[in-house]
């Protein structure tokens, strides 16, 4: 009797080149940031932050309290996690789906993909409690050591204020930005500037009835290195469950560097395709990932953007 769950080499072939390929689930953390490989078989990834302290006081005869430099190194912890997602059909599944004209293999290889690269970016983004990881949207700053800027409207409230409203805008961003190329080292640095969907689109409307062209996006725009839609910085989805629901509305921006110095992600091993299960006449193909939040060696070069719809 024929196997009807055995799996053929070019259907793996074809699972395999459509969920390696990272066009079939543009992963946002990814596209931001560079990893940094660490052992398989490592649950932890340890890194140091070197920090130091460096205040010169004035100079008085015979002085006592002649300050010095201190510089010190603060270790951080950041668990690993796996994840697993498989394809799953049978023969017969894919042969039906054949004659209606699907392609049932590569509709499973893409939502593996798709699967896959959602929780890795809701690790990133918004943490991962059961591991202690620490998510990008931690308002926490004792924990994180981000810094964070309050707007004092909401962009929705100041679209309604045509005369400043988008002055004010452009303002509060440009302060955003000055808390990072403040920072020593970095007076020339472009920030990326991370927004739910939602938010992005208040930018695009005019800066005032005078100039229909000029718009609040195309003001900032010189200051960063790009704008990018984050769906994990929508409230519903950086909020713990238990939050008020005026809280989980809330929507978080951030501000940040992405250069490796700064912040990278740990990678034990990539996406990678597991023995394949065959169970009465069901074809099951797994894939796993082990990787862990971002490792922020720089946190000041984070900034959260809080009360901003």
């Amino acid at each position: 009797m024929e196997n009807m769950g055995l799996v053929s080499k070019a259907q793996l072939t074809q699972l395999d080149s459509i969920i390696y390929d990272p066009k079939s689930a543009p992963l946002v953390a990814r596209n931001l940031f560079t990893s940094y490989q660490v052992p398989a078989t490592q649950d932890f990834y340890t890194y140091r932050v070197r920090n130091s302290i460096t205040e010169a006081k004035e100079y008085t005869n015979r002085m006592t309290d002649i300050p010095q430099v201190e510089e010190g190194i603060t270790e951080f912890t950041i668990p690993l996690t796996e994840s697993i997602l498989a394809a799953s059909f049978t023969k017969s599944e894919v042969e039906k789906a054949k004659v209606t004209g699907m392609d049932l293999v590569a509709d499973q290889g893409r939502l593996v993909a798709q699967g896959l690269s959602e929780r890795e970016d809701r690790i990133i983004f918004n943490g991962l409690e059961s591991k202690k990881i620490i998510g990008l949207t931690n308002t926490d700053v004792e924990k994180t050591g981000f810094q964070q800027i309050n707007a004092e409207q909401t962009f929705a409230e100041l679209a309604t204020d045509t005369e400043d409203g988008a002055l004010k805008l452009r303002n509060f961003f440009k302060e955003a930005v000055g808390k990072i190329t403040h920072l020593v080292g970095y007076d020339n640095a472009k920030p990326t500037l991370l927004l739910p969907q939602a938010e992005i689109d208040e930018l695009e409307r005019p800066f005032n009835k005078y100039n229909p062209q000029l718009t609040v996006r195309s003001l900032i725009e010189p200051w960063l290195t790009k704008i990018v839609a984050v769906p994990e910085l929508e409230g519903k989805n950086w909020h713990a469950k238990n939050a008020h629901l005026a809280d989980r509305n809330k929507d978080m921006g951030i501000l940040c560097l992405t250069d490796p110095e700064v912040a990278q992600i740990p990678d034990a091993y990539p996406i990678t395709r597991q023995p394949t299960e065959y169970s009465k006449l069901v074809t099951t193909v797994p894939y796993m990932e082990k990787h862990g939040g971002l490792a922020v060696r720089y946190p000041s070069a984070f900034v959260q953007l809080l009360n901003i719809n």
